[in-house]
């Protein structure tokens, strides 16, 4: 009799690679995000060599297709047995701009999405994400799907109110409002008379009313807002210093990303 602790069940999922590592000679251990499965690390044996069950990069990050996998039991580790292309789902062209934002966002569901818990809104929103950087005409146009992305992505997780209430008395921001700081070590935005009434912080930085807008949420169909070079990076790094202080910890993608706009943007 088979013991049910060695044997596996197959499941096709629909999946989005979200980071991988090579693990031996030929082999990859591969970090996907999955609708039904939420999280979900596989070995992909031959997996940096098998061009019939992996061709056409199937394992690199931010591709969405579909994956047969093998799941242990009781295990942490999956098997990825082979993958195919999902033609509904366009490959992110291989510019530094897209790629370093998509970097981002993949990053971000890598760390705040666990193991083995469905997470069918945000397997959604970031297949829809990484699509819209596939089609988008410019660089401006992608930094700004990738500033409403995490917006959204955020408040699914469950920290809406930090861009969108002042942390004392929750009053709630408006486009038009003026004099609000954001304090990257508390996490979210202060109004103008709690931030008088509140100790020094010391590293509180003024929010213009463009950036104010443009934190809000906004709808699937809705026009984003239009911000300076100095806005949208002022908005990257408020929602980069955000999730970092809801993790504890940093994060990597979007530092290397703003390195980048620097540089093509002039900004010393």
């Amino acid at each position: 009799m088979t013991n049910p602790e060695q044997t596996g069940s197959k499941r096709r999922l629909a999946a989005v690679v979200l980071a991988r590592i090579d693990y031996g000679e030929a082999d990859l251990i591969v970090t996907f995000l999955t609708r039904e499965l939420g999280l979900l690390k596989a070995l992909a044996r031959y997996g940096r060599r098998s061009l019939r069950r992996f061709g056409g990069g199937l394992l690199s990050p931010g591709v969405s297709a579909w994956y047969n996998f093998t799941l242990k039991p009781q295990a942490t580790l999956a098997f990825v047995e082979n993958g195919e292309e999902n033609l509904k789902s366009p490959r992110l062209p291989a510019d530094p701009v897209r790629q370093s934002l998509a970097a981002f966002a993949l990053e971000l569901a890598r760390s705040f999405e666990t193991p083995f818990n469905p997470a069918p809104e945000s397997f959604r929103l970031l297949v829809h994400h990484l699509g819209r950087l596939a089609r988008c005409s410019s660089d401006e146009a992608a930094r700004l799907m990738s500033l409403d992305f995490v917006a959204k992505y955020m408040e699914l997780a469950g920290f809406g109110s930090a861009f969108s209430d002042c942390l004392i008395c929750g009053t709630k921001t408006a486009g038009t409002a003026t004099d609000w700081h954001w304090d990257p070590e508390a996490g979210g935005l202060y109004c103008p008379l709690c931030l008088k009434q509140a100790p020094l912080r010391p590293n509180c930085r003024l929010v213009s009313p463009a950036i104010l807008n443009h934190l809000q949420p906004q709808g699937k169909d809705t026009k984003l807002p239009l911000l300076t070079v100095n806005d949208l990076a002022e908005a990257e790094l408020f929602f980069e210093k955000l999730a970092e202080h809801q993790l504890g910890r940093s994060l990597k993608a979007m530092k290397a990303a703003r390195q980048f706009f620097d540089k093509t943007s002039g900004r010393p």
